[in-house]
């Protein structure tokens, strides 16, 4: 049954992503953008991968993934730079939601300059890029910062009040963007001149891998983690997240 689910929902993502891919009228996009945000929206991000790599074999190029990948970014970007949950300025989830408009930022720049040397074509003239996306990548693994602040001062005192469950799920989630972060720099370090287009595909997959899986995961934090968080923790409980958050220092998006 959930082999069968998991086929239907790549499938459907699969036609999607196909026409991101080709020229359509503006009115065709925005309807093809709302079946698209409706579809990914509780997916698990392995079947948009497993989706991606299936049109790859099937002769889909890494320019028609990288359409798609826009198209993921303009989703996620308004929801992220316009949280739907207010708190005020100095909270300790206020800081948690300025990482993600910072961490954002960062894998758009990943992105963007994955984009750039994949349009100088070849190693010897696209240097500058590789360097560059060596050094976001380690910036990206510094935005570990967030979610080691996340995981030893909010989560505790959720678990303290008998939220389990969502900590859980969260922590669950760090663990796998962690992973997809290290093979993100192991390859920027390995990278393939040579073979030098192939690197860069590969180097697309992980990184939208990695921007879907955020995405999705800030939307759970956003509107489950940080609204429990606001129910049950006491305002001497959120002194102490704060100082703790305070000890163990903040994640800075600059280069």
């Amino acid at each position: 049954m959930g082999d069968a689910k998991f086929d239907e929902s790549k499938q459907k993502i699969k036609e999607l992503l196909k026409k991101v891919s080709e020229k359509t009228s503006p009115e065709e996009m925005a309807i093809i953008k709302k079946d698209f945000k409706e579809t990914i929206k509780d997916a698990n991000p392995l079947i948009i991968a497993a989706a991606e790599a299936e049109l790859m074999k099937e002769g889909s190029t890494i320019d028609d993934l990288m359409k798609a990948c826009d198209v993921h970014l303009e989703m996620f970007r308004d929801v992220i730079r316009n949280p739907n949950l207010k708190v005020p300025e100095g909270h300790p989830i206020a800081s948690f939601q300025e990482d993600h408009k910072n961490i954002l930022s960062v894998m758009e720049k990943l992105i963007d300059e994955i984009k750039e040397a994949k349009k100088i074509g070849n190693y010897e003239d696209a240097v500058t890029e590789v360097k560059m996306i060596g050094k976001l990548a380690d910036k990206i693994m510094e935005a570990e910062n967030h979610n080691v602040r996340q995981e030893n001062t909010l989560f505790p005192v959720l678990e303290k009040h008998g939220i389990e469950q969502p900590p859980a799920i969260m922590w669950h989630d760090h663990t796998e963007m962690k992973e997809l972060k290290k093979a993100i720099i192991k390859l920027a370090k390995a990278v393939n001149a040579e073979n030098f287009t192939d690197f860069l595909g590969r180097l697309a997959q992980i990184a939208m891998l990695l921007l879907e899986k955020f995405g999705s995961h800030t939307q759970k934090e956003e509107n489950i983690l940080y609204v429990t968080a606001m129910k049950v923790i006491t305002d001497d409980e959120w002194k102490d997240i704060k100082e703790e958050c305070d000890n163990l220092g903040y994640f800075k998006p600059g280069l």
